[in-house]
C-alpha cells in the first residue's frame, strides 16, 4: 500500500492536488491510501508519530503558523527521511527545498505530467526501500527479496523472473520493471536481460555467468560501460 499525505491549507488547491494523484496512481495500478491536512502543525504531528507509514508528503510551502519548509525541518529533526514534494505558486523557496533535501519543488498549477513523475519516482523508492520486489500474478501478490532474484528476461510482453527455486512470469513491460528494481546491484545488460549483479561469477567478453551456472548475453554496443559498471560493483 502506498501512503500518500498531502498537506495545503487551501481547500480548493488541496482538492485538486488530491483529485490529481488519484487518477496517476489508479492509471499506474498502484494500490495506494491518502491522508490531507489543511494544518501543518496537524500534519507535522501524525508524520511524526510513527502510526502510520507515509512514502510520500505532498505539500504547500506558504501556510499560517508553519511553512511547509519549517515543517519538513521538523520531520528532519525527527529523522523522518520520507520524500517531500514541495507544491507552490512561487519559486522563491526553492533553495530551502534542497536543505531539507525535497524530492521535487513543482509550481502551481501543477502540470500533470510533472506531478505524475513525481510521485512514480517516489513509489519507486518506497518499493525499493523495502528491500522486495512486489508483484501480482492472477490473485496472488509475491514480496520478493531482491537478492534471491538471480536475472530477468524479456520475453515479448512478458517478464521472466528467475530465482534460484522458481520462474515467476508477469505481464509487464520490461522498462517497467527495471525502473522498480535497485539501480545499484541490477544492470540492463542487454535488451532481454537484467541481472542481479550479487549473483554474478564472472564476465566474459559478450556474457555473464551466474554463480549457478548460467550464461546471460551482454550488449555488443554497450559492453565497455557494463564492464566498467560491473567493475565497479
Amino acid at each position: 500500500m502506498f501512503r500518500v499525505a498531502i498537506c495545503d491549507d487551501e481547500a480548493t488547491s488541496l482538492q485538486i492536488i488530491e483529485a490529481l494523484t488519484e487518477q496517476i496512481l489508479e492509471d499506474a495500478g498502484i494500490e495506494y491510501e491518502i491522508a490531507t491536512f489543511e494544518d501543518m502543525l496537524v500534519m507535522t504531528k501524525e508524520l511524526s508519530s510513527g502510526r502510520d507509514e507515509y512514502h510520500l508528503l505532498l505539500s504547500d510551502i506558504l501556510a499560517v503558523g508553519m511553512t511547509g519548509i519549517e515543517a519538513a525541518e521538523e520531520l528532519r529533526r525527527l529523522g523522518d527521511k520520507i520524500p517531500i514534494v514541495f507544491v507552490s505558486s512561487t519559486a522563491e523557496f526553492a533553495m530551502d527545498g534542497y536543505r531539507v533535501h525535497a524530492l521535487r519543488y513543482l509550481k502551481k498549477p501543477i502540470e500533470f505530467e510533472r506531478l505524475q513523475e513525481a510521485l512514480l519516482e517516489a513509489y519507486r523508492m518506497s518499493m525499493n526501500s523495502s528491500g522486495f520486489l512486489k508483484i501480482q500474478v492472477a490473485d496472488k501478490l509475491h514480496n520478493l527479496p531482491f537478492e534471491q532474484i538471480e536475472y530477468l528476461e524479456s520475453q515479448g510482453r512478458v517478464t521472466n523472473i528467475i530465482t534460484p527455486d522458481e520462474t515467476i512470469s508477469v505481464h509487464m513491460k520490461f522498462s517497467d520493471m527495471e525502473q522498480q528494481l535497485p539501480a545499484d546491484s541490477f544492470l540492463r545488460c542487454h535488451r532481454s536481460y537484467i541481472i542481479n549483479l550479487a549473483h554474478v561469477k564472472d564476465l566474459a567478453r559478450y556474457r555473464f555467468l551466474t554463480k549457478s551456472g548460467v550464461e546471460i548475453p551482454v550488449s555488443q554496443l554497450q559492453y565497455a560501460d557494463i564492464k566498467a559498471k560491473f567493475l565497479k560493483y
